[in-house]
């Protein structure tokens, strides 16, 4: 893949424009996640109101019917319901994993086939989160293995 930046001080709007022979899904997820890069989440925790960068969440969780989300130094409430947080990072590395988790595939340490057929996906931070059947191949396809 050939990258090509030029500066030119009369922009006033920077553009991206790409030429390939086909689209390819590692395309799509850069398309994707460029619209991501500047993406902040909003969360509440211990009574205030933060706004997250999306590179720096671990995952997001519904528990209890309440939707909260994860960094590696906290833990944030949010509003928005997981069906619309998948909805809207479809196409990104974030990706469903079980009925109540979505995890940002970028923030995965390794994946292991246990023995009794599961998949556990262990973060950078070391935490460990199960991957549901139902995902295994959804998963293993985005991250090509």
């Amino acid at each position: 893949m050939k990258i090509t930046v030029t500066q030119d001080s009369s922009v006033t709007e920077t553009q991206i424009h790409i030429t390939c022979a086909k689209m390819s899904v590692e395309l799509e997820e850069i398309i994707s996640n460029l619209g991501l890069s500047d993406h902040t989440f909003a969360g509440k925790t211990n009574g205030e109101i933060f706004f997250v960068p999306m590179k720096d969440i671990l995952y997001f969780e519904s528990v209890d019917k309440k939707t909260f989300f994860y960094t590696n130094n906290a833990t944030y409430e949010c509003k928005t319901r997981l069906i619309s947080i998948e909805e809207n990072l479809k196409n990104s590395y974030f990706s469903r994993i079980s009925k109540t988790v979505i995890a940002n595939l970028k923030k995965l340490r390794s994946i292991k086939l246990t023995k009794d057929s599961k998949l556990v996906a262990t973060l950078l931070n070391e935490e460990k989160l199960i991957v549901s059947r139902k995902y295994v191949i959804d998963i293993k396809n985005k991250l090509e293995v």
